[in-house]
């Protein structure tokens, strides 16, 4: 601003201090810089002059020029012999310049103690030189501090009264400036990344006021910010995140470094909701979280703790470990791209797309091939490929507001048509996120929010009809009819079908089962749950009669058993890790078909005709043979 002013009515040129590594090579690049001024100062000698003198010092360096202003002989010797001629001619040339040379030294408070000693010889030895000015920039109090030599009894503060002659001490400055420039730089930065966006008014409110607003002091705070958050921004998955967390988050990496290199490490910490597990204590969780966060923000500068608190607690409302957030709250954080998501925090973290993780640009991307079943199922095919089919099924239902009404009959078919194909086993009793379940919830939920009561009974029966696969259809179908059953157990529930849907879509069932080629039943991977809901729509007697012309069979009885073979899962008493072990269910075996006449077949199987078996009816015969203490019954 100074030199703005100033304009044309001086000769100025800024020296920056960080460019040296020596006394010497301080003295040369001093006269270099200073030299520059010589085409604009039209005194053709200035140059030659300023560098011969720089080469004379260069000899000498600063052991003539103490601190305290004494000069020692080999200096004085060299003032009085050839140096003072060049001086002579150098201080003429100076003095008959029309206009001031102004020096400027910025940054000065940045360099250490040594460094900052050597500028102020250089300035000492230099100041009084024609028609030159010195505008020195420093913090005073760094500055007095370092030139300080406690054990000589040296004051930087009374030396600094010796350099400098006119001192301006600038004032605070304004913080409703200060924060209109910031402002003005967000909004600059945001249209960059988005063009247009429309921010939460409510949730950068709170943010900026609980914390944010004490993190900007100077105008270098800002610059040093903004710089970091337009780069960071640049890298990002910006369709993965909010631009009020992302300004948070950025906050604490530029202001609490140490704090937020941890963060990401301990996610459980910030992102927990209660614990839908019976067995696992919530209130201890949260004691122990509680407890490791106080730990974590040791890591923040003393007086900027408070601050970095406040912020965290906006961008976690789970941090506020005496309120509790059941895990509901998960999918609407995770819809709203909050930091404090599970499955978000990676994106703000990671400056992009965390692997395995699906983005919103993906998403929306998969809808807009509902237009056609083949292209949505091969796309949803192709996330199974890259082992992350898991992932956009359980985002699915964040978008489902965007799937057009005409498309959701598409939309569940294909997810029918991908539970039948796909493989995949769940991980444990506590595995809750497996394909099967995932397509279940999906497809209640969409047809909830976008087909009106009354008439969803009618929807799916379409559906069912129009399927080309059974297990997902008889599944979902019986899934609706049991909900509305179980109504009477719990009156206060809604219910996706109302009373009179219940025996429509029973119908459709029965029929579904009649079309089939009962060649093709009997392999289907589903064979025991589709013969209980078959059961379950059609009579015990259509089941039966089924049953009993498999069993003419040696091979297609070990076929039929090996349907009720399955993945029991245990776990201990005293830890939360399941155990997995084969088992033949008779129980249910018998609630479909008499054991004992399946066991007058099985003993008849000779070892030979075993042998010729596949692996899973060797399983299967071998299971029913053994001995069980108990059966569980599905």
């Amino acid at each position: 601003m100074v030199l703005e002013t100033l304009g044309n009515k001086v000769y100025y040129f800024v020296f920056n201090p960080w460019n040296f590594s020596d006394q010497i090579s301080l003295l040369k690049d001093f006269f270099s810089s200073f030299s520059n001024i010589e085409p604009i100062t039209g005194r053709k000698d200035l140059k030659n002059k300023l560098t011969g003198y720089a080469n004379k010092l260069s000899d000498y360096g600063f052991q003539g020029i103490n601190l305290f202003g004494i000069s020692f002989n080999p200096l004085q010797k060299l003032l009085n012999e050839s140096l003072s001629d060049i001086r002579d001619g150098l201080n003429k040339s100076l003095g008959g310049l029309k206009k001031k040379v102004v020096i400027v030294i910025d940054d000065i408070d940045r360099l250490d103690a040594e460094e900052t000693k050597l500028i102020f010889k250089l300035v000492k030895l230099t100041a009084n030189f024609p028609n030159t000015v010195f505008l020195l920039a420093y913090d005073r109090n760094r500055i007095e501090k370092r030139l300080t030599i406690e054990k000589d009894g040296f004051e930087g503060g009374e030396y600094l009264k010796k350099i400098v002659q006119v001192s301006f001490v600038l004032p605070e400055p304004d913080l409703q400036d200060l924060w209109q420039i910031l402002f003005e730089d967000l909004d600059e930065t945001i249209r960059t990344v988005y063009g247009e966006v429309n921010v939460d008014d409510k949730r950068w409110g709170n943010l900026f006021h609980a914390g944010l607003k004490n993190l900007f002091i100077t105008i270098r705070d800002i610059k040093r910010f903004i710089s970091s958050l337009r780069l960071d921004w640049s890298i990002v998955s910006k369709d993965d995140i909010t631009p009020v967390d992302f300004i948070g988050i950025e906050a604490i990496r530029v202001f609490a470094p140490q704090f937020y290199s941890v963060m990401s490490a301990n996610k459980h910490l910030f992102t927990a909701t209660d614990s839908l597990y019976v067995g696992l204590s919530s209130k201890d969780d949260k004691s122990a979280r509680e407890t490791k966060y106080k730990e974590l923000l040791e890591l923040v500068p003393a007086d900027l703790k408070q601050t970095i608190n406040e912020i965290c607690k906006q961008l976690f409302p789970q941090l506020d470990f005496r309120t509790s957030y059941s895990h509901d709250w998960q999918q609407t954080w995770r819809k709203e791209l909050r930091v404090c998501s599970e499955e978000k925090l990676d994106f703000y973290f990671r400056l992009g797309i965390p692997t395995g993780a699906v983005s919103e640009v993906e998403l929306k991307a998969v809808i807009k091939t509902l237009n056609k079943q083949d292209n949505f199922l091969k796309n949803l095919k192709k996330f199974n490929e890259e082992k992350r089919l898991r992932k956009i099924l359980s985002r699915l239902i964040d978008y489902l507001d965007d799937i057009d009404k005409d498309k959701i009959k598409t939309f569940i078919l294909s997810l029918w048509q991908l539970e039948e194909e796909v493989e995949d086993k769940r991980f444990g009793m506590w595995d809750l996120e497996d394909i099967d379940t995932l397509v279940s919830r999906l497809s209640y939920h969409s047809i909830k929010q976008k087909i009106e009561k009354g008439k969803r009974g009618a929807f799916i029966a379409e559906l069912v009809k129009d399927s080309n696969v059974l297990f997902p259809a008889v599944k979902f179908a019986g899934l609706v009819v049991h909900e509305f059953e179980e109504k009477y157990k719990k009156p206060n529930e809604e219910t996706l079908l109302e009373q009179t849907e219940i025996e429509g879509l029973k119908s459709a069932t029965i029929e579904k089962f009649n079309g089939i080629d009962k060649d093709n039943l009997k392999g289907n991977k589903h064979l025991a749950f589709l013969l209980f809901r078959w059961k379950e729509n059609a009579g015990e007697e259509v089941v039966k009669d089924f049953i009993a012309k498999l069993l003419k069979s040696k091979s297609d009885t070990a076929t039929f058993l090996s349907a009720f073979v399955s993945d029991i899962f245990s776990q201990g008493m005293s830890d939360y890790v399941s155990t997995k072990k084969r088992e033949l269910n008779k129980k249910s075996i018998e609630a479909v078909y008499p054991v004992e006449e399946i066991e007058k077949i099985v003993n008849s199987i000779t070892d030979a005709e075993l042998k010729n078996f596949n692996e899973q009816q060797q399983e299967a015969i071998e299971l029913f043979k053994k001995p069980k203490k108990s059966d569980i019954f599905d």
